[in-house]
């Protein structure tokens, strides 16, 4: 089997190769939001200043750096999608970032998960072809528990609630059938997403600190063979998720 092939060497093409590296103001800390619509109120609200950018064939990829008192941190859109996420934590920890904060939106298999909760991933299920060549195969990952424990304190010491649970991470959204929904369920999975299995790995095989969580959004309706967006539930500002990543990276500040 072709995901089976890991191995623990460096590759041809490596992040640090000095063709990649671009010049740019760095942060210990990046927040990295799958929601588009937070970098867009940052960037309206002239709460940030050009930091700077990895590129791609589809262009500049840019972050910017947000200052609020004497905390300093990068913020960027990630880029959807486990290979996409992956290649982009490469580059800017080969450009130094050293704390990265991950926060999107994720599906909801367990209809009795609200929408609007914020879900620490403790394991996911790897349903995607970027982790295999960042860890040995094996049906799930879990999240590094020195990690998982630090940000559960830092929600905790904030009274920010929380669910702490699996998620299956899969690369093919329209191929979640009802069948796949019930068998990742009875695996213990409550959440869906498409990138953390493969965080996870990278994060791991890299060495590197990834702080990532969810926030509960549409619910994938197996009982009824329907999606659910569930968009009259979901009444959270966008920003509200930011101001918990910003909790986030002020504790690792300090």
């Amino acid at each position: 089997m072709l995901l089976e092939e890991f191995e623990n060497v460096p590759g041809v093409i490596e992040p640090t190769d000095k063709q990649i590296l671009e010049p740019g103001q760095i942060c210990d800390t990046i927040i990295l939001s799958f929601n588009g619509q937070i970098i867009e109120r940052l960037l309206e609200s002239d709460a940030v200043r050009p930091g700077g950018h990895l590129k791609s064939l589809n262009g500049l990829h840019s972050w910017y750096i947000y200052q609020q008192g004497d905390i300093e941190v990068a913020v960027m859109l990630a880029l959807i999608g486990a290979p996409m996420t992956v290649g982009q934590l490469e580059e800017l920890a080969a450009r130094g970032f050293k704390n990265f904060i991950v926060l999107g939106s994720c599906g909801v298999l367990d209809r009795g998960i609200a929408a609007d909760r914020i879900i620490l991933p403790a394991a996911a299920l790897r349903d995607e072809g970027t982790s295999y060549h960042y860890a040995p195969a094996s049906p799930e990952i879990a999240y590094d528990e020195v990690l998982l424990a630090k940000m559960e304190a830092i929600f905790d010491k904030h009274n920010i609630e929380h669910i702490r649970t699996k998620s299956w991470t899969t690369d093919a959204f329209y191929r979640e059938t009802p069948d796949k929904v019930k068998r990742r369920l009875a695996a213990g999975a409550k959440v869906v997403d498409m990138e953390a299995s493969a965080i996870m790995a990278w994060s791991q095989f890299r060495k590197t600190k990834v702080y990532q969580f969810f926030y509960t959004a549409d619910y994938v309706d197996h009982h009824n063979r329907t999606w659910d967006a569930r968009h009259a539930e979901r009444i959270a500002d966008a920003m509200t998720f930011f101001t918990v990543a910003l909790t986030i990276a002020k504790e690792l500040e300090r």
